[in-house]
């Protein structure tokens, strides 16, 4: 597990890595956990909750199976609040989530493969929610100098957690790992890129995503500019 603070002493944990990142914020008094991680990994993260404090609610950035997987786990456990974008909230309930497009050629050849049969490959047991918002929910209840914002193109109830304007943990909205940091999946690309410019009008440094390492301002503003110039933004 690798730690970050933040400047008004905020830790933030990542307590799994790899396939699906999820972070642990916590201001030690009460901690809020970004997605659950896929299904498998479910006896890791109660293990590595056990550890680092039990959530007092749990933010899901979108549905997919690899952010909500172990999300029935987690509320058997620990029985926290579960906080959800208002389009993410019937998928969250019932387990199941469309299955996003590609957003470059391999990755809309498989969707059209195989969309139709994928949903019930990749069904998680659902839970339900807690609290829904539509444009950003204010987390200043738990004790922090923070909010969740929808951003959405991953899929259309993708959100991101800002902590302090400094930090952001964003989901699939960007990815850290080589080449582009858009995702290789997403309902709408260009919905997107207008969430990177969200995310960078916070005045956010850093950014944490699901999948990859941290990715700071400077590589985004410059993804941002490249990409606005192949897209035309309404």
């Amino acid at each position: 597990m690798r730690t970050w603070t933040t400047t008004q002493g905020y830790v933030i944990t990542r307590v799994l890595f790899g396939r699906s990142n999820v972070f642990l914020v916590s201001n030690g008094t009460s901690s809020l956990l970004v997605d659950t991680g896929w299904s498998r990994e479910g006896k890791k993260l109660l293990k590595r909750l056990e550890h680092t404090g039990r959530p007092d609610a749990v933010i899901i950035t979108h549905t997919h199976f690899d952010h909500a997987g172990s999300a029935g786990r987690v509320m058997e456990r620990f029985a926290p609040k579960f906080i959800v974008q208002s389009l993410e909230k019937d998928f969250l309930e019932s387990g199941d989530s469309p299955v996003p497009n590609g957003t470059m050629f391999l990755t809309r050849f498989l969707y059209n493969l195989g969309a139709e049969r994928m949903p019930q490959w990749f069904h998680v047991q659902g839970v339900r929610a807690g609290d829904v918002f539509s444009e950003n929910y204010d987390l200043s209840a738990f004790g922090f100098n923070a909010y969740v914002l929808h951003t959405p193109g991953h899929s259309a109830g993708s959100s991101s957690i800002i902590i302090g304007n400094e930090t952001a943990l964003v989901g699939d909205t960007l990815t850290g790992t080589p080449g582009s940091l858009m995702s290789p999946w997403g309902d709408d690309p260009e919905e997107m890129i207008r969430s990177w410019k969200k995310l960078l009008d916070t005045g956010c440094h850093t950014f944490h995503p699901s999948h990859g390492i941290a990715v700071s301002r400077s590589r985004l503003e410059k993804e941002y500019r490249e990409k606005s110039r192949q897209f035309t933004l309404k």
